[in-house]
């Protein structure tokens, strides 16, 4: 017998089990191979996964790694342009089974606002989050409820993230998602991020990250407000312990990285991104990091900077035109934020510095 065709309101998006009893379709049907379960109570169209599946590597810049999703998803072999995809994806087909008063929050909202999260969280590894101010918190599986009490920060936004979703929805609407503030989410992060990892998304916050107003160029001042906006909530010491140690202007998480690197091996702070001239005026570049004092710039180069023809070659110039006005670069990648790399990195910089 013939499969009874999905209604084209059902195609294309996430829908819930009771929307699909609505439109005429039975246990069976919601049963069939062709339908993917993300959560429990939520279908989608596996032939919209596989459309999804195929399209997005030939989009996808040469050199970026395939992401597996955790199975049993919806999403298992999505490889994805970019890093919250697969938490925006997850989240959205949560949507037709939250009630009004859920909103996504902590890692979770951090993650849909484009701010730096852990790989567990943009592999989706780690559970999402939804917050609610009424009743208690949902309770299923892939997500961590939590109760929120009323503070003194914007109410959670409706946040169109139809540039960041892996996949389309007909209706714009379907592709808004209800999502904590960007600073609340930071605060209520403490337990779930490492100080580090708050420091990175704090970094986020103070810089100019992410594509969305709210969660950019936030001032220091505006971070401590909301830790005193959200109050005691556990980690809350933690995150006054990033707040240390946050700084406008970083460009990167890899900038964070050397930048606490070199601060906690004993060298004095170095600037972040300053604009940098030669004695007779002329511009030379915005190094990530610079000791004016003494010449001496350090440069993160992830694998953009090869990867891409046009950025490799102007790397080239800059550094020639820093070295005729008489600094020191010293280069450095991944490799050498960590291990014994990392010791010969700070040892290398602190000669510069003698």
């Amino acid at each position: 017998m013939p499969r009874i065709p999905l209604p084209p309101d059902l195609v294309d998006r996430p829908f819930s089990v009771a929307e699909a009893r609505e439109a005429g379709l039975g246990a069976k049907r919601l049963r069939g191979p062709d339908l993917v379960a993300p959560h429990r109570g939520v279908r989608l169209a596996s032939e919209r996964i596989a459309r999804h599946d195929r399209a997005i590597p030939a989009a996808r810049p040469p050199g970026l790694a395939t992401e597996l999703i955790p199975a049993r998803t919806g999403f298992e072999s999505a490889a994805l342009p970019g890093p919250s995809a697969v938490v925006i994806d997850r989240a959205l087909a949560l949507q037709p089974v939250m009630l009004e008063s859920w909103f996504f929050s902590h890692a979770t909202a951090l993650a849909i606002w484009n701010l730096p999260v852990p790989l567990r969280v943009t592999t989706g590894v780690e559970p999402l989050h939804v917050s609610t101010s009424v009743g208690r918190g949902p309770r299923r599986p892939g997500v961590v409820g939590h109760r929120s009490a009323a503070m003194r920060l914007p109410d959670p936004t409706r946040l169109d993230v139809s540039s960041s979703a892996s996949w389309r929805s007909a209706s714009s609407a379907r592709r808004q998602m209800p999502v904590d503030d960007p600073l609340s989410a930071w605060v209520r992060s403490g337990t779930l991020l490492s100080l580090d990892e708050l420091v990175r998304a704090g970094d986020a916050l103070a810089g100019s990250w992410s594509p969305h107003a709210e969660a950019r160029e936030r001032s220091i001042d505006e971070l401590i407000a909301a830790i005193a906006a959200v109050g005691r909530v556990p980690g809350a010491g933690r995150v006054r312990a990033a707040l240390e140690l946050i700084r406008p202007g970083v460009e990167s998480p890899r900038e964070t990285d050397l930048r606490l690197l070199l601060v906690r091996a004993g060298l004095p702070e170095p600037e972040i991104n300053q604009p940098t001239y030669d004695a007779s005026g002329r511009y030379l570049g915005k190094p990530d990091l610079r000791y004016q004092w003494c010449k001496v710039a350090i440069e993160y180069e992830g694998d953009e900077h090869r990867l891409d023809r046009r950025r490799f070659r102007h790397d080239i110039l800059r550094r020639e035109r820093f070295a005729d006005a008489g600094w020191r670069t010293v280069r450095c990648t991944g490799d050498d934020l960590d291990g014994r790399r990392a010791a010969e990195l700070v040892a290398r910089v602190e000669r510069l510095l003698a």
